[in-house]
């Protein structure tokens, strides 16, 4: 079932078979992927994951939406907003494509940019906000490119391979990203953006 859908992916709610996916291509893993995965989370086994994933469904949490990005009709990566405060109408979100050969196609910038349609339209958030590692330069343009400033940087936040890196907290409010989402979609439009 298609749940949100973008130019390039769909995201849709995480089924079963999504759990052993994701576990199956944090097992090969290159180094970046590895790094910025072991950022968030310690590796855990593929029971863990589906009891996780058990827990979550018989006890939603309403403040949390996460939903699977599918490219074509294989499942490339996780796409969440959490921490979903409706009184202050803030959210905060995060981004993965699970494997190196998906990177560079798009399918983050349009994920993002699908999840951030839905969260502004359909949600009345005014504001998401994410972290980012500071050497993230990848992410970083491709929230850039979606309206996302930097709002401040966390130096030394988390370590990592020996070393200490700082965090990039940056956000988008609504109104900045429905004016740089109308010029995206001209541009599209126009014979000389086709």
């Amino acid at each position: 079932m298609v749940w949100i859908a973008g130019d390039r992916v769909t995201l849709r709610a995480w089924e079963r078979e999504d759990v052993r996916a994701r576990w199956e291509a944090d097992q090969t893993a290159d180094a970046e992927t590895q790094r910025l995965r072991d950022w968030h989370e310690p590796p855990r086994s593929l029971l863990r994951r589906e009891q996780e994933w058990e827990a979550e469904q018989s006890e939603p949490d309403a403040s949390v939406v996460s939903l699977v990005i599918v490219a074509g009709e294989r499942p490339v990566g996780d796409i969440n907003l959490f921490q979903i405060d409706q009184r202050n109408r803030h959210a905060l979100a995060g981004l993965s494509l699970w494997r190196a050969e998906d990177r560079d196609h798009g399918y983050g910038t349009d994920a993002m940019r699908a999840m951030l349609r839905w969260a502004f339209d359909h949600l009345n958030l005014h504001r998401v906000e994410l972290a980012v590692d500071a050497t993230n330069e990848r992410a970083i343009h491709v929230y850039e490119k979606l309206g996302f400033v930097p709002e401040g940087r966390r130096r030394q936040h988390h370590y990592d391979n020996g070393e200490y890196h700082d965090e990039l907290t940056m956000a988008v409010l609504d109104h900045e990203f429905r004016a740089r989402d109308r010029r995206a979609e001209a541009v599209a439009g126009s014979p000389a953006g086709a």
